[in-house]
């Protein structure tokens, strides 16, 4: 499997997980919120390895969509880290909650600033990003 492909899988795996586990608040099964950290850590590790995300800002965006393009990249990250260390350390209710949350909009956000520069600025992101056999819907 190549490291795109693994990216991919990633990807779309926290996103299911991270939508299942925000359907779910309050209660948090356990074996949501396990895979979920296994995927968080799988990610930071690929982070960390190649020394940040793994699709770089295209030449297409310009000005202020550079830094956020990264920005958001790192933070969410750092937030999947989080929430998977929150739930493994098994914090107060309410603080999971909050992350949960910040962890759900923030993903939300990325989604939309990522489906803003491919029917926008037409560069092709969210092909980057999804599966072979779905290419032909975009």
């Amino acid at each position: 499997m190549t490291a795109r492909r693994v990216v991919i899988t990633l990807h779309w795996a926290s996103f299911l997980l991270v939508y299942l586990i925000w359907s779910t608040t309050p209660d948090w099964p356990l074996w949501l919120t396990r895979p979920f950290a296994a995927v968080a850590f799988a990610y930071a590790a690929l982070y960390l390895i190649r020394r940040g995300p793994h699709f770089k800002p295209g030449p297409k965006l310009e000005g202020w969509t550079r830094p956020v393009h990264r920005l958001q990249h790192h933070l969410l990250y750092a937030s999947l880290v989080a929430l998977a260390l929150v739930f493994l350390i098994e914090l107060p209710e309410r603080v999971t909650y909050i992350a949960v949350q910040l962890v759900f909009f923030g993903g939300l956000m990325h989604g939309c600033f990522h489906a803003w520069r491919h029917t926008a600025l037409y560069d092709g992101a969210l092909r980057n990003i999804t599966p072979r056999f779905a290419h032909r819907i975009l």
